[in-house]
């Protein structure tokens, strides 16, 4: 997991309270054997789909650029989604690095423009809400808005820090969702997988299904919906549907490839909105 630099204030700065940060986001364990997924959207059955890709710091190995007339030309791209902001502090100054340029770049090529925020509740204030209207500020700030003619924000919710129960990370969730459409005037997205979600349910935390899904759920033989039930009740409305992409114009060894759940035509009207 859209355009010119956008700086956080001196005000924003003086705010952030600095904590040590830990995450306890899965169990811990003897990691399985890795199963590849899909390399393209051939390969997951999905040819006639509007295709998209997210990208990071983690898509420019060597400082290498990544060729988006090539993705719109060869690959038929119609959106890229780019990592503009972070709770972290290594992983908010790469992101404020490459989010211009690739933006840029993308909409130079007639891309459409997404932009996601990679939560670390708890990173800058103690306090739950304080800490996620901070973080949502500043995804805001970094992304340019996420104006009309954009793809909304996104709140990418993979971490639970050490320490924080279910609930306290479902009220963290929906104070920073809150405040992204407070600021932008717009209704945000949220990136989860299978865990999150079943622990936002855990935490009745029905009321986020008001908020489009990207949701990250891997493998080939998922067929051509992947059929999440839980909250959104298969209501997806973006599907990254593997994180072994072979896409040439990306210099990574591997991209996250994704569809939108709908024709050319309702993908339009969704940017739109």
């Amino acid at each position: 997991m859209c355009s010119l630099p956008v700086s956080a204030p001196t005000s924003f700065a003086s705010e952030v309270v600095a904590n040590k940060y830990r995450s306890c986001s899965y169990p811990k364990g003897k990691p399985g054997v890795y199963k590849p997924n899909a390399k393209s959207w051939k390969a997951q059955g999905l040819t006639q789909a509007v295709k998209g890709i997210d990208i990071s710091v983690w898509q420019h190995p060597g400082d290498q650029t990544i060729d988006f007339a090539k993705l719109k030309t060869e690959y038929d791209l119609s959106f890229v989604i780019i990592k503009a902001s972070d709770g972290g502090t290594r992983g908010n100054s790469n992101a404020k690095k490459w989010f211009p340029i690739d933006s840029e770049a993308a909409k130079a090529q007639g891309l459409i423009v997404g932009a996601y925020h990679y939560a670390r509740p708890g990173s800058l204030d103690l306090n739950t809400v304080k800490d996620a209207k901070l973080q949502a500020k500043q995804a805001v700030e970094q992304s340019g808005g996420a104006k009309i003619g954009d793809l909304p924000l996104t709140l990418d919710l993979e971490e639970l820090p050490c320490g924080w129960t279910i609930n306290r990370l479902a009220n963290w969730t929906k104070a920073f969702l809150a405040e992204v459409e407070s600021l932008t005037g717009r209704t945000p997205m949220i990136y989860a997988n299978g865990t999150f979600i079943q622990r936002l349910e855990d935490a009745d935390a029905s009321d986020l299904s008001r908020y489009p899904l990207w949701l990250a759920k891997w493998g080939p033989k998922l067929g051509t919906d992947p059929k999440e039930t839980r909250i959104w009740n298969n209501n997806w409305t973006i599907w990254q549907f593997t994180a072994d992409g072979k896409v040439t114009a990306v210099p990574s060894s591997s991209t996250d490839l994704n569809v939108f759940n709908g024709t050319k035509a309702q993908f339009d009207e969704f940017v739109s909105r």
